[in-house]
This record gives structure tokens, sequence and C-alpha cells, in this order.
């Protein structure tokens, strides 16, 4: 275990931060809006998502316009870049990292908590409300394709046409037959 700390704080805090040497600021905004003016940080990593949640109940739901959707929440593919910034981080020895989002509660929460579980980091304050899909991604940054794929699998798949039953194609005779249908 590392005995690092871990500093989340909001946007307009880690915008009076200086960078410092061998210490890594996590940069956390939301789409459209302008990226934090951080100063010159040796080890940044910079993202965007919104601050939102999903589930295995929302992909059930969404089937394969889930990724339309919620594309402008955190998906496995940010998740996986993060978790391998982190990764090196912790692997080149640095053990004092930032972390912001908007409000520096529920984003930046979750990569404090992460780097608290996975890594013994100690957190500057109490993580009282973390992003919990953040988190998980984090944890897994795979937890959820495979459901995801298989609703855009099964999307994608050619639809069986269904054979008419030997009552519909009575029907259908007996209203061809009656100058109903042609």
């Amino acid at each position: 275990m590392c005995n690092g700390k871990v500093i989340f704080v909001s946007q307009r805090e880690a915008e009076t931060i200086h960078p410092e040497l061998g210490v890594a600021m996590i940069s956390i905004t939301d789409p459209g809006k302008p990226l934090a003016e951080l100063g010159s940080w040796e080890l940044i990593y910079r993202d965007s998502f919104f601050d939102g949640g999903y589930s295995e109940d929302a992909i059930h739901i969404h089937k394969d316009e889930f990724r339309m959707r919620y594309c402008s929440y955190i998906d496995s593919e940010q998740a996986e870049k993060l978790k391998n910034f982190i990764s090196q981080l912790i692997s080149s020895g640095v053990n004092k990292i930032y972390v912001h989002c908007y409000f520096g509660r529920s984003r930046s929460g979750a990569v404090a908590k992460y780097l608290v579980d996975q890594f013994g980091f100690e957190s500057n304050k109490p993580i009282e409300s973390p992003n919990m899909t953040v988190y998980k991604l984090l944890c897994n940054p795979v937890r959820f394709e495979p459901l995801i794929q298989q609703y855009e699998q099964a999307a994608k798949a050619p639809k069986e046409e269904k054979q008419p039953t030997i009552s519909q194609k009575f029907v259908d005779l007996l209203m061809v037959a009656l100058g109903l249908k042609k």
C-alpha cells in the first residue's frame, strides 16, 4: 500500500493551486464548458463528462440507444484511460494527487475514494458523496460493456420474419375472397 495524499477540491479552488513538481492534477470538467485554468502542471490528466450515474437498469431500459443517451457520462474507455494514468503515477512514485471537478464533491470524490481504497491514500477531507458510477468504472472499466454490447449486437442482428399461423392465413384468404384485401 502507498502512503500518498489525495486532495479533492472544486474547480475554483484548483485554479488557485500552483503547480508542484512531482505532483499530479486530475481535472474533470463538464462537456461543453471551458477547461479549468490550471497553469503548467508537469503531470496532468484532463477529461470531460457529466456528474451523472447509470446502472444495469438504465442499460436494460435504453437497450441499443444507451451509448447515445448517455454519451456525455463517463464510459469504459474514459475510465480505462484515467485508471491507467493513476496506475502510472503510482508506479512512478507519485504520492500526492490533486483532483478537481466543478463542485469538488462527486466526480473528484469518486477518484479520491478509488485512490483511498485501492492504494491506501489519505484524503484531505471526508468522502461524503462520490459518484458511484465513476468509482465502479475505475475499479472495473469494462463493468457494463458486456451488457451494452449485447443490446448493440441484438439491434444489428437480422430480424426473423414471423410465419403466419394457419388461422392468419385463413383470415387473409377469406378477406381476399370477399374483396377486402388484395
